[in-house]
């Protein structure tokens, strides 16, 4: 598409830029300066010689500049000026067809300007090969920015320690076993809740504090345990004897 673009847009510089020259030279050469300046007099113009002869020598300056593509957004924005001065004065009271005297002409070159200078002439103009220098430079500038923002993004990747956003993660599942009962000592349970085993083999969750009696003699005998017995027993109630 953009090859089209370009292609479009040389073909309405080649038809503007010639029927500007071709207009300029009219008023040079047919009408001359002085004829111009006449009838510039006449519609109202003002200073008619010095707009007569802005009027000829922009044209005929004006169309070269398109054709070759060169200060074509400078150029276009100027003609645009110059056809509404032209409608004002010549074409606003004739209606809109040229065959009436109206401002069909004038309108079309106008708007035609203001496109051109919108979209610029295109790569096949004067306009791109002057400008390709100031685009390398351009170019160049953008890429170093791309690469500082880079080496910016991996310098921060690469002070990041190893384990964050991982922090806690090994104590997050982390289980605490309830302290083993020792022959002779009291004992208590501080987790809970804690899981201990019957004689029947049936596991029961205890919701209360679980005591251990002191084991004696051979593994898995106990000693029946005097509840009463301040050695043996959890300090309950005071009170009690």
């Amino acid at each position: 598409m953009t090859v089209f673009r370009d292609i479009f847009t040389l073909l309405a510089r080649l038809l503007l830029g010639t029927v500007l020259i071709a207009h300029g030279w009219q008023k040079y050469d047919e009408w001359t300066i002085n004829g111009v300046q006449q009838n510039f007099e006449q519609m109202g113009t003002p200073a008619p010689e010095i707009s007569a002869q802005l009027a000829t020598y922009f044209e005929l300056a004006g169309g070269a500049l398109l054709i070759l593509g060169l200060l074509v957004r400078l150029v276009g924005p100027i003609l645009f000026v110059q056809m509404v001065g032209a409608f004002w004065f010549a074409h606003r009271d004739s209606g809109i067809f040229v065959s009436d005297g109206g401002w069909e002409l004038v309108g079309v070159i106008g708007a035609a300007g203001l496109a051109l200078a919108a979209s610029g002439a295109g790569r096949i103009s004067l306009d791109h090969l002057l400008s390709a220098p100031m685009r390398r430079r351009k170019e160049k500038k953008e890429l170093e920015k791309d690469q500082a923002r880079q080496e910016q993004l991996a310098n921060a990747y690469a002070t990041v320690p190893a384990g964050a956003g991982t922090a806690g993660a090994g104590t997050a599942g982390a289980t605490y076993s309830a302290p083993q009962a020792t022959p002779g000592a009291n004992t208590q349970s501080t987790s809970a809740p804690v899981t201990s085993t019957n004689a029947g083999g049936a596991s029961e969750d205890a919701a209360t504090t679980q005591f251990n009696a002191p084991q004696t003699g051979d593994a898995g005998t106990t000693n029946n345990v005097d509840p009463n017995a301040p050695t043996t027993q959890w300090p309950g109630n005071p009170n009690k004897k």
